[in-house]
């Protein structure tokens, strides 16, 4: 075997429905749990009498150690069977949960952060990872149907937030129902029949050699750094985009909170029908090539709200924004998993070299707004939709080979 050779699935590997169904609501879980940590933020600073920087800081915790972790899980997850990482993954969510919710001290809960970040990351990577290896051809539905679960469960944190909230209850049994869903998940994922691998019978030396290989010849791939490059692009009309815009209602257009909230959630169904017309149309046409379509609906939008700098205009632009990039993260991603077929880890970790960039993206954001203008950090936002346009519109790059 080649030393470039990695877990695939057999000839005719299909999963069961439970276990397909069971992955693919692992991003609505997520963003529902990992949601309680940004929504339920005031009773988390009121239990652990937080400072502004101390709560900033958790998440930073968090992020960085996603940092460090995730790519070597994610190469390393192309040379093994998934099954158990991801049975590991998902028994530090319970765990990570439970010890955030019992935490005694500012120190255990920055642990219980630094334990979670890693391992939704890769619980998250390795579910997609054997939905899109498993139906390569269906890559762009999967794709989809994930980003619009994960959308789902982005509306329901709130909610579920609330609920507990009105029955008294804070930030311990909020935890508690956290890790009671992953554990709930687990104990669905465990007992399913996984597809049997092709794996790379190597020694240790060569399955090193054969990763750090892998990655030089992804790294001079232009065609999937052109897809990375649009995943990177499309984090910037999301939340980023949510928060400032949030901004640019209330202090420059002066819209009461109520108005504010009302456009943004508009906003985000616009992005949510989006999804579901994508979804139904993709058996019909290729996805990317709608990228450089929806990329000018986003740039309209954005337009919109600039030009044109009233309430009614700038929740038509928000709602032109949401609905033009929701595609844009599921049909890159479901591209660059194609480039390399059977080798997800190797994807995710190169997707995984732009992190810095997402996580120092809210900062240049916000020095823009205060150096520029709220209107200044809006255009640069929608600059990523001229990205798009960019990156789709490039001539075809193709694939080195290993040598």
């Amino acid at each position: 075997m080649s030393s470039l050779e990695t877990a695939s699935p057999r000839a005719g590997a299909a999963l069961p429905h439970m276990l397909r169904a069971a992955l693919l609501t692992a991003p609505l879980l997520d963003e529902l749990t990992t949601g309680f940590f940004v929504v339920a933020l005031p009773l988390l600073r009121d239990t652990f009498h937080l400072s502004y920087a101390q709560a900033g800081l958790l998440f930073t915790f968090g992020a960085l150690s996603s940092l460090l972790f995730e790519p070597p899980i994610n190469l390393l997850s192309d040379h093994l069977h998934k099954r158990i990482p991801l049975l590991a993954a998902l028994l530090v969510l319970v765990g990570g949960y439970l010890l955030a919710g019992f935490a005694t001290s500012y120190l255990s809960l920055a642990l219980a952060l630094v334990a979670l970040y890693p391992a939704i990351g890769t619980a998250l990577g390795l579910a997609q990872a054997i939905l899109i290896d498993t139906a390569p051809q269906q890559s762009e539905r999967t794709m989809t149907r994930w980003t619009l679960l994960a959308g789902i469960g982005d509306l329901l944190s709130p909610l579920t937030v609330g609920l507990l909230a009105s029955l008294g209850l804070g930030w311990t049994p909020l935890c508690v129902l956290a890790s009671g869903i992953w554990l709930a998940a687990l104990l669905i994922v465990a007992p399913q029949r996984f597809p049997r691998m092709r794996l790379a019978h190597d020694d240790a030396e060569d399955a090193l050699v054969g990763m750090l290989a892998g990655v030089r010849v992804a790294l001079h791939d232009r065609e999937l750094l052109r897809w990375v490059g649009v995943i990177l692009l499309a984090t910037m009309p999301d939340e980023i985009f949510l928060g400032f815009a949030a901004l640019y209602l209330h202090d420059q257009l002066h819209a009461e909170p109520l108005a504010v909230s009302l456009v943004l959630g508009v906003g985000m169904a616009s992005g949510m029908l989006g999804l579901l017309a994508l979804e139904r149309i993709l058996p019909r046409v290729r996805g990317v090539r709608l990228l450089p379509g929806m990329a000018l609906v986003t740039l309209a939008g954005i337009v919109l709200m600039l030009a044109m700098p009233s309430i009614w205009s700038a929740a038509l632009g928000v709602c032109l924004v949401h609905l033009g990039a929701a595609g844009w993260y599921p049909l890159a991603k479901a591209a660059a998993y194609a480039r390399l077929p059977g080798r997800s880890g190797m994807v995710r970790a190169i997707i995984a070299i732009g992190e810095p960039v997402e996580i120092a993206m809210p900062g240049l954001v916000g020095l823009i707004a205060g150096q520029f203008g709220l209107g200044a950090a809006i255009a640069f936002l929608g600059c990523s939709s001229l990205g798009v346009l960019a990156l789709t519109l490039l001539p075809g790059g193709h694939a080195p080979t290993a040598r």
